[in-house]
């Protein structure tokens, strides 16, 4: 690889907004630590904002928003590429995940706004929905901010919108880590509101304004255990064993794919499955479960059977009130 392809590519893995030190650059590139370190200094003399960190977590990262605009895909193009990252994983036998993930990394770096307006469905039971990635201006100038803010240990304060309850709350966050999960960016830092650590989207947060108050992160946060038990998002800090009972075909659909690294399968003789896991909260497996319709059941606990429960009732008060509805307006 030439020295500018190299340089290039460089810039388009910084603008994943991770910090990414020489050896890690050097790894994915397959070069030298010091010609990582040769071409940085070659690209700040060129004017590209590029700093440093040092310490344990240290590296490189660009200190603010920079424009590097490659030919842009079409919809159809970058739709099949959020296919392509869904389903190509180690746990679904694809042996190349770390590469394909930075050069996914790259593309949706380069695209730099919302391509069209439709969802993207496919028909397949293991590819859940996806909607187009949220890095529009907004979104890029607070990934800017929130990163600064991380750098330097600094809070924030954000107005931020709460769809469920349909309401504006302004918060005091310490930011701790950005994530990009489901084609949208999240914040995730000690809430001073609620008093614990909280995941925040950042399509929701509607003003942002970082403060000139330091923080420390807990000693006892890692990413890495926050996220450990989380089936999709939704952290509420509250563990469960749940087990679950999962029928013929939907049992062989469960079984192909990792979904908990404390997952545990028991299969039965009528080729249905006991799928056992430890879970953070119980909103995410809800969804998870009531996508499967009758062919699964929940056996524990008792509160995730009850919500799930309501939820089935709920939606059966919603079709008998609309077909009620129908009757009245049909006569």
């Amino acid at each position: 690889m030439s020295k500018i392809s190299m340089m290039f590519q460089i810039v388009s893995l910084l603008q994943t907004n991770y910090i990414l030190n020489a050896t890690e650059l050097a790894e994915i590139l397959e070069t030298t630590p010091r010609n990582i370190k040769a071409y940085i200094e070659a690209l700040r003399m060129s004017g590209v904002p590029i700093e440093g960190m040092t310490g344990r977590n240290g590296g490189y990262f660009l200190s603010e928003v920079y424009e590097f605009k490659p030919p842009k895909l079409s919809e159809s193009e970058y739709n099949a590429l959020l296919l392509a990252e869904e389903i190509l994983t180690k746990e679904n036998g694809f042996h190349h995940e770390k590469e394909i993930k930075t050069a996914f990394a790259k593309i949706k770096s380069a695209q730099g706004e919302i391509i069209g307006n439709s969802d993207l469905v496919f028909e397949s039971e293991n590819v859940f929905t996806r909607g187009n990635t949220d890095i529009s201006d907004k979104i890029k100038r607070y990934l800017s901010i929130i990163r600064k803010a991380i750098f330097a240990n600094k809070s924030l304060s954000i107005t931020y919108s709460n769809p469920t309850r349909k309401q504006l709350t302004v918060r005091k966050i310490d930011p701790y880590n950005l994530i990009y999960r489901n084609s949208s960016w999240y914040v995730i830092g000690h809430c001073h509101l609620r008093g614990e650590i909280r995941m925040f989207k950042l399509a929701r947060i509607k003003e942002i304004k970082t403060l000139d108050e330091k923080f420390h992160v807990r000693k006892d946060f890692s990413i890495s255990s926050y996220m450990r038990n989380t089936l999709d998002l939704i952290n509420t800090g509250k563990e469960y064993i749940v087990e679950i009972r999962f029928f013929h075909p939907a049992s062989v659909w469960i079984s192909e794919k990792y979904w908990l690294p404390t997952q545990k399968i028991v299969w039965l003789e009528d080729d249905s499955i006991i799928f056992k896991a430890r879970v953070n909260g119980l909103v995410d497996i809800t969804r998870w479960i009531l996508a499967y319709g009758h062919l699964a059941r929940v056996l524990k606990p008792k509160e995730l059977v009850d919500r799930v429960k309501n939820e089935i009732e709920a939606m059966r008060d919603n079709y008998e009130k609309e077909y009620n509805e129908d009757k009245v307006r049909n006569h």
